[in-house]
């Protein structure tokens, strides 16, 4: 089986002839062809292609994943600060009120925001790496979810004290940015993109009870992505962040793959959702990718997939999103070790 047909076969439950590996490989790009990972990489085109297909020829796992993150964070007013070489951080918040949601809003038209400069520079990204890589290789577009954008324009300690004292301005803003996003997907399933990811770390137990995760980050989480499969588009969804309290909810948002940390044991999380929704996850990105060489992340990927029950259904992933500074041959260890331990599974 070609990559794409791979993909999307674990992905709906069907025959495989090994498990796919999406091995969260982008950071490591920029310094492979001599560039740093700041806000000029990501307004230039060639250069995330470039990176991308270099990654792709050292690491040969199953997509190819780029990051509509910066420029849905640009697009809604986030005041960012650009390390020298790595991603925007947070920096002073936009929004406080009901009124600065509104005043957000009134400048969000579409024809406004599918102009922004980073919106334009992804979108080409997308076109260019899909006529390279046509239908061999999987392609992925990846948002933040609402509450990990919110936080990015309330500040997450303010975002986290409305949660409980300022509902209707936590409701507004996360439909705002649910509607935003959904309007900007059908332009990347166009330009080329086959799978649409959000991942929501802010809205995960780590920072939230399971209870306000019901009540106001499950329904925009639900809403970005049953818009994003309006397009056609698989989806995939990352809550990210000791997920086993909210475990019983994270289905309800209907995303085709749920990709967990390395906190939720990929075994218990496939038979959990058993030919309902795929599952993804398991490696754990700081001991074994980032800190381990390549016998302990063989050893890790042996012992994932001896657990599993099926082989198709489910994707080797990391846990998380990845450091630029891993080696590229922990990632390349982790691919060949998946191929290897998957193939005679039954």
């Amino acid at each position: 089986m070609l990559s794409k047909q791979r993909v999307m076969a674990a992905a709906r439950w069907k025959e495989v002839d090994q498990i796919p590996i999406f091995a969260n490989k982008s950071p490591m790009g920029p310094k492979l062809i001599g560039r740093k990972l700041n806000r000029a990489f990501f307004l230039d085109d060639a250069a995330m292609t470039s990176s991308e297909m270099a990654l792709l020829d050292l690491v040969d796992d199953d997509v190819v994943c780029l990051n509509l993150a910066p420029a849905l964070q640009d697009v809604l007013g986030a005041r960012l600060v650009w390390p020298d070489n790595d991603h925007p951080q947070f920096g002073a918040p936009t929004i406080s009120s009901l009124a600065d949601v509104q005043e957000l809003a009134d400048g969000l038209e579409p024809s406004r925001v599918i102009q922004n400069e980073f919106v334009q520079a992804l979108l080409a990204t997308t076109r260019a790496v899909k006529k390279i890589i046509g239908e061999t290789v999987a392609l992925e577009v990846n948002c933040y979810g609402v509450f990990n954008l919110a936080a990015r324009l309330m500040g997450l300690e303010r975002l986290m004290g409305a949660t409980l004292r300022q509902k209707a301005l936590v409701h507004r803003l996360c439909d705002l940015i649910a509607g935003t996003q959904v309007g900007l997907a059908p332009h990347f399933v166009d330009a080329g993109a086959d799978i649409l990811s959000i991942g929501d770390g802010m809205s995960s137990p780590a920072c939230i009870s399971p209870r306000v995760y019901g009540e106001m980050a499950l329904p925009y989480l639900t809403q970005t992505i049953q818009g994003f499969r309006r397009t056609g588009a698989i989806t995939l969804y990352h809550p990210c962040g000791g997920e086993y309290p909210i475990i019983d909810q994270v289905g309800q948002t209907g995303a085709d793959i749920l990709y967990f940390s390395e906190l939720v044991d990929l075994d218990v999380a496939q038979k959990i959702f058993a030919r309902r929704h795929a599952v993804a996850g398991g490696v754990d990105p700081v001991h074994s990718l980032f800190m381990g060489d390549e016998r302990i992340i063989d050893a890790n990927i042996k012992q994932i997939i001896k657990k599993l029950k099926y082989k198709s259904g489910v994707i080797i992933q990391p846990g998380c999103g990845l450091s630029p500074n891993i080696p590229i041959i922990n990632l390349q260890t982790m691919v060949k070790s998946t191929r290897k331990y998957s193939k005679n599974m039954q």
